[in-house]
């Protein structure tokens, strides 16, 4: 009895640990994807309700809704189950995909707030919107922790030098001023860390510096080392082997803090459509691509840090889902750019049936990448 009476109190343990850590990582996830989320369809919202388009309602998340409230304009504000995603439902839309109804079922007064019966420039500054405000919402929020915390320097002058390594192999010494990689100039570590990760699948790597006042240019091999990220996931660092000066905390002004805001949202989006690019012309594997279980992990890890991470990591999120949603993939936004595009020139709609067919093709694209990207996930998760 007492073999049976413990083996129960450990698996009720057991499953105590497991639901109350599922419970962590999902509410951790909930809280930063359903914040991101806000600002993308408000930003649709907003657009919208200034090219008097009657917005029928604004779901955070998929599925049944739990929360909700109908505003003076009869606009829905709900808060449903599945926090993977949300939407804007416009008046003239069929679903929350913004597949059109046909004209003939809209009445004289409900054309005059449909969606669909709105110019073509409206409709496409509409769905901008949200990948705007995205974008926007990264360049604030980065304005506000360089503002506030103020961030670490690094300049790109050698301290050291790994022995055995490839940087002391290609005559590399202390004092050196790195001052190009791969032909970008760079002005710190953190320049020098994105530009080797954007060519990470190269065999070398090519240095130009400065040693006095002369100026030296250097082709060194990669060395790629294992390292975790912040998730406790294993992954493939470049490394050289040079060890760079100590950081310096910077406390820039309010422009200053703009400036690199908005050079941070830049990096981002460049480095993500650039990876994008890699994947297709196969020069980057498909299994670098993460969903929705490692942005768990990485929400987790953030909410432990505390604020300053966490908002790095709303930005971060934000400016991906900007550059993700504007792929021309029909259901995305860049889908539907796409569409008022292709409009444009041939002047004239795409009929509805043509426009569900593309609706099917982009649904079909959107749940293979989830199962690309669960599987991928999945195998980070098992392997950690």
């Amino acid at each position: 009895m007492e073999l049976v009476a413990s083996l129960i109190h450990k698996f009720g343990y057991a499953l105590y640990y497991f639901l109350s850590f599922s419970l962590y990582y999902f509410l951790s996830f909930s809280l930063i994807i359903s914040v991101v989320i806000f600002v993308h369809e408000f930003g649709h919202y907003i657009v919208a309700k200034l090219c008097k388009v009657k917005v029928e309602s604004f779901s955070i998340g998929f599925g049944p809704e739990i929360f909700g409230f109908n505003d003076k304009s009869g606009t829905r504000w709900r808060l449903s189950i599945i926090p993977l995603g949300g939407y804007v439902k416009m008046l003239g839309d069929m679903n929350a995909a913004s597949i059109p109804i046909d004209q003939q079922d809209l009445t004289d007064k409900e054309k005059l707030y449909a969606f669909s019966a709105k110019p073509r420039y409206k409709k496409a500054a509409i769905v901008f919107a949200g990948p705007f405000a995205n974008i926007l919402f990264s360049i604030i929020v980065f304005t506000v922790v360089s503002a506030v915390w103020g961030y670490y320097h690094i300049p790109p002058v050698v301290q050291n030098i790994v022995i055995d390594s490839p940087a002391e192999k290609a005559g590399l010494l202390p004092g050196d001023t790195i001052t190009k990689v791969n032909g970008y100039k760079v002005k710190s570590f953190e320049d020098i860390r994105r530009i080797m990760v954007l060519h990470i699948n190269r065999e070398n790597v090519e240095i130009e510096y400065m040693r006095g006042n002369k100026k030296y240019k250097t082709i060194i091999a990669y060395l790629k080392v294992k390292n975790k990220d912040i998730a406790g996931n294993v992954v493939e660092v470049p490394t050289i082997g040079i060890v760079l000066m100590n950081p310096e905390l910077k406390n820039p002004s309010f422009l200053e803090s703009i400036d690199r805001a908005i050079k941070e949202t830049y990096y981002t989006i460049y480095l993500s459509f650039r990876a994008i690019i890699q994947m297709i012309t196969m020069e980057r594997s498909i299994g670098e691509i993460s969903g929705p279980i490692k942005i768990a992990q990485y929400s987790v890890q953030s909410v432990k840090k505390g604020v300053l991470v966490i908002l790095n990591f709303m930005a971060l999120i934000s400016a991906n889902l900007a550059i993700m949603n504007l792929l021309p993939i029909p259901l995305l936004d860049g889908g539907h750019l796409f569409q008022y595009i292709i409009e444009a020139i041939i002047r004239r709609d795409i009929s509805l049936r043509y426009q569900k067919y593309a609706a099917i093709l982009g649904a079909s694209i959107i749940l293979l990448l989830t199962v690309v990207t669960v599987w991928n996930d999945m195998k980070h998760f098992i392997s950690t």
